[in-house]
């Protein structure tokens, strides 16, 4: 058990069932916003079905005006996330809501932070600190993956590349898990989310700054998104499993309280070179993850083992991992997605260089990753 003491970081009031956003526009008066304008944040396709449309609607009918911002296209850059920001600096928003999924929530995240303090996005990619609170914000995800509406942290496309911004000021004041919002999702993004927000609750658990508090967290969403999962990939209007599958998120969002392991930066080069969904990244790499640590922190794996139900060490919990990948169509090997296995050197040097992960079980070795990156590549199971 880690005694350190470390705070931990989660959304306050969460509303969770059928219907839920129904209840936006007394939530955000009771949060203060009574008066002013509500900057609603979403991305483009929701703009276009009219989702959004309905989320202005039930905020109006709490009796606030509001103001939306739908130009929001794929994963945000730092110029998208300014222009969010200008835009609500511009509207001088009483709140903000976010609805979408994790790139939308982002900028929702951004928008209500640099609203309330100076400078731009970049200015925060470093040490610099929020210094003012944001205004009240509540976030709404229409997906099931990313835990954006329970974590601190934002991500913005820099130069290509993931940046990232860590706070307390960015965890929201609010959540509204509505699992009727996520019906439309099709089944490839179901996986890839639904695989995201496990990644998050298994790196959780393999983290050196885990705690018996995100361990707690964290095996209840392995739990849940291995039994719902495969359930919405192939029932996609189950609304029980989608319900628990937004919990198994919003769980899995928390659990990045421990911090995420060498998974996550192996998704990030795979994404960088590949510009894969972040989800399905992450589904990618989180086998790997789990053979490169499980002979460094075994009662960790045994962990992982006891929350999936099967009994056994690394190997059992890999071969346990990729049967449900490939049970929600996530490709076995690396190269079927066009990847050169002449760019894996490039992608392990970047792995170790630009994610270096200090809270991993097992210091990041160059070799080590290479014979890692080179078994992922041809679909076989992984070294340790």
């Amino acid at each position: 058990m880690n005694l350190e003491p470390r705070p931990f970081f989660s959304t306050p009031r969460v509303i969770v069932g059928r219907g839920a956003v129904k209840e936006l526009g007394s939530l955000v008066s009771e949060l203060g916003a009574r008066t002013g304008t509500v900057f609603v944040v979403t991305d483009a396709t929701l703009a276009k079905l009219g989702v959004a449309m309905r989320v202005q609607e039930y905020l109006t009918m709490g009796g606030v005006e509001t103001a939306l911002y739908s130009d929001i296209t794929g994963e945000p850059t730092e110029d998208v996330a300014m222009a969010v920001v200008t835009a609500a600096r511009r509207v001088r928003p009483s709140a903000v809501v976010g609805l979408g999924g994790g790139s939308a929530l982002d900028m929702a995240k951004l928008a209500a932070v640099l609203a309330t303090n100076t400078g731009v996005v970049a200015d925060y990619f470093g040490s610099k600190r929020f210094e003012v609170p944001p205004v009240p914000l509540v976030l709404i995800p229409t997906t099931a993956g990313t835990g954006a509406e329970s974590s601190r942290n934002a991500v913005v496309s820099r130069g290509g590349q993931k940046a990232f911004l860590s706070s307390p000021r960015l965890v929201p004041t609010a959540a509204i898990l509505d699992p009727e919002l996520t019906l439309s999702l099709p089944p490839n993004v179901t996986a890839w989310t639904g695989m995201d927000a496990l990644s998050h609750c298994m790196e959780a658990v393999l983290s050196t700054t885990s705690t018996p508090l995100t361990d707690a967290i964290a095996v209840r969403g392995i739990q849940l998104i291995c039994e719902h999962l495969p359930v919405v990939y192939r029932e996609g209007a189950n609304l029980p499993a989608r319900a628990q599958m937004q919990v198994g998120a919003f769980l899995g969002g928390f659990a990045l309280n421990a911090g995420m392991v060498v998974g996550h930066s192996i998704a990030y080069t795979l994404a960088n070179h590949l510009h894969l969904a972040h989800g399905l990244s992450c589904a990618l790499a989180l086998p790997s993850a789990i053979a490169y640590n499980a002979t460094a922190a075994p009662e960790r794996v045994a962990l992982l083992a006891s929350a999936m139900g099967v009994d056994g060490g690394g190997a059992v919990v890999v071969r346990a991992v990729r049967r449900l990948g490939t049970s929600v169509g996530i490709p076995a090997a690396w190269q079927t997605l066009g990847l050169s296995q002449e760019d894996l050197p490039a992608l392990v040097d970047e792995c170790v260089t630009r994610y270096p992960r200090p809270n991993n079980p097992r210091p990041l070795d160059t070799t080590a990753l290479l014979r890692l990156y080179e078994a992922a590549w041809e679909g076989l199971d992984t070294p340790a």
